[in-house]
């Protein structure tokens, strides 16, 4: 393997994320993944917290994910929900969202 400022292991959400951010800082990444492909079964979570929303939102790409979810005014821990409508953000809700939780999803331009 080639030399690289930075070795993600992992192309799920998050290390597409993270590698994306480091190449817009003009950081030279690469990322290892196990799988052949980005085939999951199932989602891996349950939809999008505010923070996420907002980052995503930064990269002009949050109305994608959002526009496949449902909208909610709360928050949980521990089974206890929180509403977070008065938070400081743009984005006080978080997002209900199966298929968009799921690295089919995430693909570069696709939508569907």
């Amino acid at each position: 393997m080639t030399k690289h400022a930075v070795v993600i292991a992992g192309g799920g959400p998050t290390g597409l994320m993270l590698a994306g951010e480091l190449a817009l800082a003009g950081v030279d990444v690469a990322i290892v993944e196990r799988r052949p492909n980005q085939d999951l079964a199932g989602s891996r979570a349950g939809g999008l917290h505010s923070r996420t929303i907002e980052v995503l939102d930064q990269r002009g790409i949050a109305d994608r994910f959002l526009s496949e979810g449902q909208i909610a005014q709360v928050a949980g821990f521990g089974g206890v929900r929180f509403d977070i409508s008065d938070f400081p953000t743009r984005h006080n809700y978080g997002s209900g969202c199966g298929r968009t939780t799921s690295s089919a999803f995430w693909r570069a331009g696709s939508p569907s």
